[in-house]
């Protein structure tokens, strides 16, 4: 039957222990919270999330979850789609491979408003977490298979049913039940039809790729589903694809996390110039009379040298790197909007040159490579090649560069202080009796 393995994700969902998952599930869980917690942190202060803020503040409801770089009370389904935008708005949530999206961006918001409204324990929730990255990436792979060159497929399209597979953990639904909230989030999730305006002229809206209403539409499946309400389970079969079957493998072991706050495919080019900027002590911007870049196809679409807005900025190849040629670096300062008409950064951006290549385009999407070279006024080049940027699972990012990295995101809403006890908290998530001994940290907290 076409929707066997849609039974199978259900069953997968309701049978999951957490005292069957191994120190190693566990502990990437755990990263992948405070990750996500940062980029919300990290987001609040960008327009997308100020936007998202008020439109939750005009909406009337039960004060069931807090909104926590602000402490705002708000129903579930706000809070999910608040934090889904916030966390995503800066572009540097976590991402996986194969799925070719963010699973966290989608899955998390959604458990985490859920598990504080109905004050579901620190193990709860990291076992719901588990569940929904496992379904999500799974969801996305399908997808992503059937259509490999989508116009309209974000990760809120697949991330909802993880969402909802989170949800329906919490609540404790029973198999039809659980079955229902993924068919009714595969029916319902969002699309994201950005891949035009992209093209055409680099821009990337706020609405992106769609990860707070794919939270929106993950909780509010399972809640309907616990209502009796009924989907397409046929919407996603599980049973097309390609990753290890459910419990052969726990995918979120193999998402990636990342350094720099733009689209996962401008990593490689970034690391690259870095690479060789600091490698080179005489290459100086000054010299610099061209910077090719040797890519993959899709990365190859992001050639706007000129983004008009933030979220354009994280998906412009050759303004990131112009960025990286100037600073040194690639962080939430060099994609402000007002570095957006830095003359430095764009006239090393107009000397970047993409180029795809077939080699790059066969390893895709298991990685994401890039060959950069700087060819000086003089004649000299310098050529490096990144085929697994940092934060690949091949690759990864230590757990100080990853604590360091929410502790860079958290100043721009909560005190050193504050983000010190979440992190502590966080490490020991398994240990709350209750999600709220974590959630009052912000509300106890010194906000910025």
């Amino acid at each position: 039957m076409a929707n066997r393995r849609m039974k199978r994700a259900a069953k997968f969902v309701v049978d999951l222990e957490f005292s069957k998952l191994d120190e190693s599930t566990i502990c990437q869980a755990k990263r992948c919270v405070l990750d996500f917690i940062g980029a919300v942190l990290g987001g609040a202060k960008t327009k997308a999330g100020e936007i998202s803020l008020k439109f939750a503040r005009s909406l009337d409801g039960p004060e069931q979850a807090t909104i926590l770089p602000t402490n705002d009370r708000v129903p579930c389904q706000s809070a999910s789609f608040v934090h889904g935008t916030m966390g995503s708005a800066l572009d540097i949530d976590d991402g996986h491979r194969l799925a070719v999206g963010h699973p966290g961006g989608v899955v998390i918001p959604a458990a985490l408003a859920m598990a504080e409204n109905i004050n579901s324990a620190g193990r709860e929730l990291l076992e719901a977490i588990v569940c929904g990255y496992e379904v999500a990436i799974r969801a996305g792979q399908v997808l992503r298979s059937k259509t490999p060159q989508p116009a309209s497929l974000g990760s809120g399209r697949w991330g909802s049913v993880g969402a909802a597979a989170a949800v329906a953990k919490l609540l404790r639904l029973n198999l039809e039940e659980t079955e229902q909230a993924l068919a009714i989030s595969a029916t319902f999730a969002p699309v994201a039809p950005v891949t035009d305006d992209l093209k055409k002229g680099g821009f990337i809206p706020m609405s992106k790729f769609s990860s707070g209403w794919g939270a929106l539409v993950g909780i509010s499946s399972a809640q309907l589903a616990k209502g009796g309400f009924t989907g397409i389970s046929s919407a996603i079969d599980f049973s097309s694809g390609s990753l290890p079957d459910f419990e052969e493998s726990f995918e979120i072991e193999n998402v990636y996390f990342k350094p720099y706050p733009s689209c996962r495919w401008t990593h490689a080019a970034i690391e690259g110039t870095i690479q060789l900027m600091n490698k080179h002590s005489g290459l100086k911007k000054e010299i610099i009379k061209r910077i090719y870049v040797r890519t993959f196809s899709r990365a190859a679409d992001l050639d706007e040298p000129r983004p008009r807005t933030m979220e354009s900025a994280s998906y412009s190849i050759p303004f990131l790197i112009g960025a990286a040629v100037v600073d040194g670096e690639v962080g939430i300062d060099q994609i402000a909007e007002e570095r957006l008409f830095d003359a430095d950064i764009l006239s090393i951006a107009d000397k970047v040159r993409i180029i795809c290549i077939p080699e790059f385009d066969r390893c895709f999407p298991v990685m994401t490579a890039s060959e950069v070279e700087i060819e000086t006024a003089s004649g000299k080049c310098y050529k490096t090649r990144v085929t697994r940027p940092k934060g690949d699972p091949q690759n990864p990012m230590s757990d100080k560069e990853l604590v360091d990295k929410f502790k860079r995101l958290a100043a721009r809403s909560i005190s050193l202080d504050t983000a010190k006890r979440v992190i502590q908290e966080v490490e020991i998530l398994e240990r709350h009796s209750s999600i709220a001994s974590v959630i009052c940290i912000f509300q106890k907290g010194e906000a910025r």
